[in-house]
């Protein structure tokens, strides 16, 4: 029986269980589901529960032998043919799809990210977006409250990654020793005198991720607007100039 690794799944549209089975009616040509069942390895009361899906998706077809179900499989060249009609389809959709899609553009989209796992879960979407990010931080309070892998992980991954950050850091021992780290981190920071940044905002791209660390738990709320978005943009670079 043909591998059943990620592309595989992926090529057939299938969960492994059903794509197993689909594959052994494939080569058993017709057959019933206790032949099935013991070519596939998959117990024949749970393909009962997924059978008839199988059947509406189009990959496999179910006819009488006496008494008895037969089933086959759906030739491959006919899965191509089915997948052929559906981009066909998505494709004379696409104008009316991407019309809904630009006006939800215009309305934010808020998410709130809870505890350590979800200050990470905004960190790697930093990472995937490949937009760099201009910041207000404080390194002394990041350091003291986020978990020592994940402050160490994230300006190398965000690195690793060609995502670059400037931001202005409230002036502190700990930032002015990070800051050594600049070059190999892809940062450019500038300091001000300031007392405690209560929240570390990142902007990228249409996003605002605004985290409280201090919070019990902690959290961080992401915005995506675009006009929110460049209305921080613009009023941060006027203080990053005014920096010098």
């Amino acid at each position: 029986m043909l591998e059943l690794n990620e592309q595989t799944l992926h090529a057939l549209g299938l969960p492994p269980m059903q794509a197993r089975v689909y594959l052994a009616a494939l080569e058993l040509g017709q057959a019933t589901l206790q032949a099935i069942a013991r070519k596939s390895g998959v117990n024949r009361s749970t393909i009962y529960t997924f059978v008839e899906e199988m059947k509406e998706r189009g990959y496999l077809l179910e006819t009488k032998g006496g008494k008895r179900k037969i089933y086959s499989a759906v030739h491959p060249e006919q899965l191509l043919s089915f997948e052929k009609t559906r981009m066909a389809k998505l494709e004379a959709m696409m104008p009316e799809l991407l019309a809904i899609n630009n006006a939800s553009a215009e309305k934010p989209r808020v998410t709130y990210h809870e505890g350590m796992q979800g200050i990470k879960d905004v960190y790697s979407d930093m990472i995937r977006s490949r937009q760099d990010i201009i910041a207000y931080e404080d390194l002394e309070h990041l350091k003291a409250g986020l978990p020592k892998e994940i402050f160490k992980w994230f300006p190398k991954a965000r690195a690793n990654a060609g995502v670059s950050i400037r931001t202005i850091s409230r002036k502190s021992l700990t930032a002015q020793s990070f800051s050594i780290k600049n070059d190999a981190l892809l940062r450019e920071v500038k300091f001000v005198d300031a007392e405690d940044f209560k929240t570390d905002i990142n902007v990228y791209g249409h996003k605002i991720a605004l985290m409280d660390l201090r919070g019990d738990p902690p959290f961080c709320v992401l915005i995506e607007n675009k006009h929110l978005a460049d209305t921080l943009r613009s009023i941060w670079s006027l203080l990053w100039e005014r920096l010098g």
